[in-house]
């Protein structure tokens, strides 16, 4: 019996590349059970949709929607019928509405290790501390959990805001807990 490749992939957020993280999967696998770790990878809860694309996103074609139970057109297909090779990459979309974009390029494909279990996250990228802009605003340094959606986009920048703040000025707003 032929035991199926690992494919090890570098999977990062397309407009953050510094939020990244490092999957091996069998090739025998399935794009649900990529889905699955990438939710658990990046923190994704599992109500909305998603997608894989051959390329560019929403210029290329997906391979079918996957539910958030795993379901779906897309969920079957196999990464081995992907016909990855090393260096190239394909396309993930989580949550349609938000549009949580992710580019999942192919590392290397090795052999499988004994008694380790697949799909899995081997590694990701050095937590990097980002500062509530309220607080600094009186000069004080608190880490920022929460990304206030509203805001942002009406000032062009990210507003990055700690828990209590986020409660003081913004609690009718629209907003994230920070992706690290």
């Amino acid at each position: 019996m032929v035991k199926s490749k690992v494919y090890v992939l570098n999977a990062s957020l397309k407009h953050r590349k510094g939020v990244w993280r490092r999957i091996e999967i069998k090739g025998d696998q399935t794009l649900g059970d990529l889905d699955s770790i990438m939710r658990d990878a990046f923190d994704h809860n599992d109500y909305h949709l998603s997608e894989f694309f051959s390329g560019k996103v929403w210029r290329s074609e997906g391979f079918g929607e996957i539910e958030p139970d795993g379901s779906g057109a897309g969920a079957g297909k196999k990464i081995d019928e992907l016909e990855l090779i090393e260096g190239s990459t394909i396309e993930y979309v989580y949550d349609f509405g938000d549009d949580i974009q992710h580019v999942i390029k192919l590392e290397k494909i090795v052999e499988p290790v004994a008694e380790a279990k697949y799909p899995r996250i081997t590694s990701k990228n050095k937590k990097r501390n980002r500062y509530c802009v309220s607080c600094k605003k009186i000069q004080k340094k608190t880490i920022a959990r929460w990304i206030c959606i509203d805001c942002s986009q009406e000032e062009h920048k990210q507003v990055l805001l700690c828990e209590d703040c986020l409660e003081d000025e913004h609690e009718d707003h629209n907003a994230e807990e920070l992706l690290s």
